[in-house]
């Protein structure tokens, strides 16, 4: 199946989305993190207004792989990354695609965007809540169906720290996901990678398709095969910003 797929992407999907937003060096987690708060900060950029271009970025990039007839699965995290999950699942419920939602944490996410992103998508369509019911995942997933399935990763992003290891429910999580007959598209970053040492923590997502924020990370050359495919998704920031890092 991945071998399948793989050929598929590299056929259809360009390495910026869109194609026209240029090619960028690998940065590290705390030069990716001043970005975003440069635009905010500097040049008066919301961060909600960021987290909705990676949500539709991600969503467009998700619909030219699954298509009208597919079926897809959104894993959505604690953090910021699963904002990003939540919003582009509602992307995508608004184009008519059928996508199941998780909450894939103890809580409903507390940042004032994810948590925004969060009931937008609960009051689109529902959100499951796989944490007190984590059979729920398994569930799910065993459920794609069609040519066109698809997992969407967004439980971790670019701030996770590979020297502490992820621990139950989160690894039976990830294992699942890679059992399962579908692309997987990470979010920013494969749940479980260290974005700066490319290292697992002890296992990550093994992705068909990374569809990474503003730039790539510096632990994707690293480890590329947990990478797959990496697609870098304009998120709005400034040109003065994101234009000294292009190649």
């Amino acid at each position: 199946m991945r071998g399948v797929f793989g050929a598929m992407l590299e056929r259809q999907l360009p390495p910026t989305w869109p194609p026209a937003y240029p090619p960028h060096k690998a940065l590290d987690r705390r030069q990716a993190n001043n970005l975003d708060e440069l635009a905010t900060r500097q040049h008066g950029i919301p961060s909600l207004v960021l987290m909705e271009h990676a949500s539709r970025g991600v969503a467009e990039i998700v619909f030219s792989i699954m298509g009208p007839g597919g079926s897809g699965v959104v894993l959505c995290g604690p953090g910021n990354n699963g904002g990003d999950g939540y919003g582009a699942a509602r992307f995508l419920r608004s184009w008519g695609l059928s996508v199941r939602v998780l909450r894939c944490a103890s809580r409903p996410p507390t940042g004032d965007d994810a948590s925004l992103e969060f009931e937008l998508a609960e009051a689109s369509g529902g959100v499951e809540d796989a944490w007190n019911r984590p059979q729920t995942v398994h569930e799910a997933l065993d459920e794609l169906s069609g040519a066109g399935r698809v997992i969407v990763d967004a439980l971790f992003g670019v701030n996770l720290d590979g020297s502490r290891p992820l621990e139950a429910p989160f690894l039976g999580w990830i294992r699942a996901a890679n059992a399962a007959d579908a692309v997987r598209i990470a979010v920013d970053v494969p749940s479980g990678l260290d974005a700066d040492t490319g290292l697992a923590c002890p296992e990550s997502i093994r992705a068909d398709v990374t569809a990474t924020m503003a730039t790539p990370k510096l632990g994707f050359a690293l480890n590329p095969s947990a990478c797959g495919q990496i697609v870098e998704i304009d998120i709005g920031l400034p040109e003065a910003l994101h234009g000294p890092f292009r190649l």
